[in-house]
């Protein structure tokens, strides 16, 4: 059975299957380490808001009326 020749038609075909797949792996990453990013910065400003918060009521609270 003789191999079959490629033409330019299916190599160009093949290369935007590629193209398209690359692209959207990209973007599934980009949007994944996004998310990602996001979470991690609302609760690293919980985090930070609450350790206020607690330090805010504990000199208020223990008398000292300078705070």
């Amino acid at each position: 059975m003789p191999a079959r020749k490629l033409s330019i038609d299916d190599v160009k075909h093949r290369a935007e299957e590629v193209r398209d797949l690359a692209r959207g792996e990209v973007m599934r990453a980009v949007h994944s380490d996004a998310g990602r990013m996001v979470t991690v910065a609302v609760v690293g400003v919980l985090v930070v808001a609450s350790v206020a918060y607690y330090l805010g009521t504990r000199r208020c609270g223990s008398g000292d009326s300078t705070a």
